[in-house]
């Protein structure tokens, strides 16, 4: 009977710990003895096997989603697969690429419920491309040459970007970093800012950062703080170089529901009381690193590097 019991509290749990992982892609119910003699020696690009949520981060991030549908031993898939890895279908930086396996019932399903495919749409792999807002741009099944894909995404690309012309309020809306109603304190001195791209909404830059398991540099700060503009140019000029396994928060202490997040989320330590807050969270989501005011290339450079060695150190 215990250990009766013991089974009914640990499989939910080893279900939860499984959940949290990447979703694997599913191995092929279709033989391929057919086509052995075609088979490549797959080079995968990296791409994201759950269609729901890269879609979700597409539309969080402003981004497009290409999407390819196949399956492991199609030699068709194989081949997208590598023009991809190599650089020969390009992806745009503003891109998702949803990699998904027509043998998952539920992936299908999904993919099934969103997008339409042509009547021509008989052979793997089905490529769709989705535009920021959701809405499917461009289709294509079968296989192509990387001419034909970098023509496909260029032309989805533009579509979109006319109809956001003609349409300005279908442009999908990003949090901007929020203006400082303090006046800029007598005697400090503005200078020209050179910004690195980041997320100005700090909860979902979290929760992305942890969906993808990377390190997320915060940055908390004001618009007139002669420190933030800074460091600011520090990371903007690459003197301060983030990792590429490092996500940038680079978020105003003026928006209220950013203060609130950060306040939750951040110890702050005795020293903190100058602007700009830097914060390392690990790819768990935990404090690692925290420091105030204004400091150095290196000694941004060795915050970063202490709180890599942190996130490795073993728990006792």
């Amino acid at each position: 009977m215990r250990a009766c019991l013991a089974w009914m509290f640990a499989l939910p749990l080893a279900a939860a710990v499984f959940a949290e992982g990447p979703r694997p892609y599913a191995p092929s119910v279709v033989p391929g003895e057919r086509w052995k003699d075609l088979q490549l020696k797959v080079v995968k690009p990296q791409g994201e096997h759950d269609l729901p949520k890269a879609l979700a981060r597409a539309k969080a991030e402003g981004k497009f989603t290409f999407v390819q549908v196949g399956r492991e031993n199609c030699t068709n898939t194989m081949q997208l697969w590598h023009m991809l890895a190599d650089g020969r279908v390009k992806l745009p930086e503003n891109f998702v690429y949803a990699d998904i396996s027509r043998d998952d019932d539920e992936m299908r399903r999904a993919f099934e419920e969103r997008f339409t495919m042509d009547e021509f749409a008989g052979w793997l792999p089905f490529v769709v491309i989705v535009g920021p807002d959701g809405v499917q741009l461009a289709t294509c099944s079968g296989r192509h040459t990387p001419e034909a894909y970098n023509a496909l995404i260029k032309k989805a690309v533009s579509d979109y970007e006319a109809y956001v012309k003609e349409n300005p309020e279908a442009a999908p809306a990003r949090k901007p970093f929020a203006e400082s109603p303090v006046p800029t304190p007598e005697g400090c001195e503005q200078i020209p800012v050179k910004k690195l791209p980041g997320e100005h909404d700090l909860e979902k830059a979290m929760a992305r950062a942890k969906a993808e398991g990377k390190f997320l540099f915060i940055q908390y700060g004001r618009t007139n703080c002669t420190n933030c503009q800074k460091v600011w140019n520090l990371l903007g000029s690459g003197a301060v170089k983030l990792p590429e396994d490092f996500l940038y928060a680079d978020v105003s202490c003026d928006d209220a529901a950013t203060r609130m997040a950060f306040e939750a989320t951040v110890s702050v330590t005795d020293d903190g009381y100058l602007y700009p807050y830097i914060a390392i969270l690990g790819p768990d989501g935990y404090q690692l690193a925290f420091r105030s005011g204004l400091g150095t290339a290196e000694e941004y450079r060795a915050m970063i590097e202490q709180a890599r060695k942190d996130w490795a150190t073993p728990l006792p």
